[in-house]
């Protein structure tokens, strides 16, 4: 049996030469032109074109050129950029704005903001974040230098035509401060009508008073810095500033401060004062708080003694200041130590005081005491006009520095009482004085018209000043009524509230009672 191997070869083969076929089992012939009508034909494309298809649907390959931007060089496409030229120009740059960029051999998208990145401000120069370059003006300009000889003055021009407002000076770029100023920056000027700079060493040479240096001793033609009449500043010699002090003094005074209870020598409001004692009290000091060249004037206007108590020295070793009697404290320090020392000479006489007395009611007993000083009376008298007639005064209690008695009542009027030694008559004191005032009852006019159920408010006066006053309504001027409200009394003057319910006619009634005296309104009518 021949093999394929063993038939010989032919030159060419077409499309009408028969080939053996199997199929189905049995053997067919086959033309060269059916056996490849469904292969892919050669394909044959020119250089520089790419295979491709660019129709729309299925179909054979198609040839694809090489357009702007890209280029084939050894078998690989690459871009060239050359397309960019085609893109459209772009006016303004935004910050949202990107730029392409090759980083290392790579494409890449760079923001618009990150090319600050590649600027530093340098000296005199700041940019913020909006990327706003600005310029320290003491970068812009040196400092002046020095003035020319002055050239001969030509013959005066015509005068030119008034040229557009111009701008001003401008003001510091906003955000652009500083917290301090050296001798070398500048400042801005306007001068002759144009911006200038001045460095700020020029400005009183640039010191601050902590700079300057220490003065010497106080002399009459030194001088101070003085604004008369206006915010211009002169000059002032200390000698000027002394006469006008010196005219000044003579109308200065002491300031006065009462004592009414125990005190603590204080220099804040003791010092260079005088004091007047109201009361019996005790004083006290703290040299520690008072310092050497203290001083202060005590007088004893109270009914008894002031009793120098710890801190406070004197030489005779005397420690009450009588009523009546005066003397100065002073804070010392010398070589024997520090102290608050008064001389402790005091009168020596008999005297009797008079304690302060309250206005009494009209016609009411009441209690007169005071103090004894030097002084031993058995039996007391006392005057209720001036001295001009005297009363026993009935029992007195009397100890070595004190007394006391119960006096009559007195009618209304104006009184000073006085005490005196029943054996020594020229041994007098005398009391403040006071009003013993008549009782009485007064009604502020309340509105002639009222509604029902509304609060009326009432006020007057009432003598004596702490009496009490009650108030009430009636239907009646002469009848009174039948319940009383309390009203509130202060110095004489009392207040109250009234509530009517019902409409009708009543009268406000306002009454002392310790007095029986009453106040009545006129009608008021409540609707």
């Amino acid at each position: 049996m021949t093999t394929i191997a063993q038939l010989p070869p032919v030159t060419s083969a077409g499309a009408g030469d028969l080939l053996p076929l199997s199929q189905a089992g049995l053997l067919y012939s086959v033309s060269v032109a059916q056996l490849t009508a469904n292969a892919q034909p050669v394909i044959n494309v020119p250089a520089g074109v790419l295979l491709g298809r660019y129709s729309i649907g299925a179909g054979g390959p198609e040839s694809i050129t090489v357009g702007a931007g890209l280029a084939m060089s050894a078998g690989t496409l690459a871009a060239t950029g050359a397309d960019h030229a085609g893109f459209p120009v772009q006016g303004v740059m935004s910050l949202s704005d990107e730029i392409v960029i090759s980083a290392g051999g790579a494409p890449g998208l760079l923001p618009v903001t990150a090319l600050r990145g590649l600027f530093s401000a340098g000296a005199g120069v700041a940019i913020d974040g909006n990327g706003v370059i600005t310029v320290t003006a003491a970068y812009l300009t040196g400092p002046a230098g020095p003035q020319g000889p002055s050239g001969p003055a030509g013959p005066a021009g015509p005068a030119g035509a008034v040229g557009p407002a111009g701008p001003g000076l401008g003001g510091p770029v906003a955000g652009n401060s500083v917290s301090s100023v050296g001798t070398s920056d500048y400042v801005a000027l306007w001068q002759n009508g144009t911006l200038a700079w001045m460095p700020y060493g020029q400005f009183l040479g640039g010191q601050t008073i902590d700079q300057l240096p220490a003065a010497g001793p106080a002399a009459d033609s030194d001088e101070l810095l003085v604004a008369q009449g206006s915010n211009m500043l002169s000059t002032q010699s200390f000698g000027a500033i002394w006469t006008y002090v010196q005219t000044k003094l003579p109308v200065v005074q002491r300031g006065i401060v009462e004592l009414t209870s125990n005190t603590v020598l204080d220099a804040a409001r003791h010092n260079n004062r005088i004091l007047i004692a109201s009361a019996p009290i005790t004083l006290s000091a703290n040299f520690a708080g008072l310092g050497p060249g203290f001083s202060c004037t005590l007088i004893n206007l109270a009914p008894g003694a002031v009793t120098m108590g710890a801190g406070i020295a004197a030489g005779s070793g005397v420690t009450i200041l009588p009523p009546g009697a005066a003397t100065e404290l002073l804070g010392l320090s010398y070589s024997g130590g520090s102290l608050v020392w008064w001389s402790g000479v005091v009168p020596n006489g008999p005297t009797l005081t008079v304690g302060s007395i309250s206005a009494p009611a009209p016609d009411t007993a009441f209690v007169i005491a005071g103090g004894v000083f030097n002084d031993a009376p058995l039996a007391l008298d006392y005057s209720i006009d001036g001295g001009s007639t005297w009363i026993v005064a009935p029992s007195p209690v009397i100890t070595a520095n004190a007394y006391s008695f119960t006096a009559v009542g007195l009618s209304p009027g104006a009184y000073a009482i006085r005490v005196r030694d029943h054996g020594n008559a020229a041994v007098v004191g005398v009391s403040n004085s006071f009003v013993v005032v008549a009782p009485g009852i007064a009604m502020m006019a309340p509105p002639g018209t009222a509604v029902a159920g509304a609060i009326i408010a009432l006020s007057g006066t009432v003598s004596p000043a702490n009496a009490a006053v009650q108030v009430g309504f009636s239907a009646s001027a002469t009848a009174a009524p039948g319940a009383w409200v309390n009203a509130v009394v202060s110095n004489g003057g009392w207040t109250a509230n009234l509530l009517l319910n019902v409409a009708g006619t009543y009268y406000i009634w306002a009454r002392n009672a310790a007095a029986g005296l009453n106040a009545v309104s006129a009608a008021v009518t409540v609707s």
